[in-house]
């Protein structure tokens, strides 16, 4: 199943999870996709960010687990075709650093009825630290 992404139909949206419960929810169609933010960290003469992705489907009922486990694959599947293509992506030069798959871990919120799989990868890549003299002025 692919996700249509339109003006009409949104099935996309930046933020974290506690905004796609708050109120995003319903303003999104499913399967959504969640792009959360990140994380810097540096290791030498390399720059990491991490960060997460969800793939989130909603159920009808509470303890529907027919339900609840096959939209949970569902999600598990489209993550996981984004992945191979990010991945694809790296391995191709589209993305100039070392994509890194960390975990997927799934998600299940029976209070609002959704189900989803988080995805969390780093993304390196070469760290300069010397000084651009040109952009200081240094007052004496």
């Amino acid at each position: 199943m692919m996700m249509r992404h339109s003006d009409t139909e949104k099935h996309y949206f930046r933020g974290e999870l506690e905004e796609f419960y708050m109120d995003l929810r319903n303003r999104v169609k499913f399967p959504a996709l969640i792009a959360e933010s990140f994380e810097i960290s540096f290791n030498g003469d390399v720059k990491t960010r991490e960060t997460s992705f969800i793939v989130a489907c909603n159920y009808p009922e509470s303890k529907n687990w027919e339900s609840i486990y096959y939209n949970l694959s569902l999600c598990e599947r489209i993550g996981d075709d984004i992945l191979r293509r990010i991945m694809s992506d790296a391995g191709n030069g589209e993305i100039c650093a070392e994509v890194e798959v960390l975990s997927a871990i799934p998600l299940l919120d029976e209070q609002h009825l959704y189900v989803g799989m988080r995805y969390t990868i780093s993304i390196g890549c070469e760290f300069d630290w010397d000084v651009d003299e040109q952009a200081w002025i240094d007052l004496q």
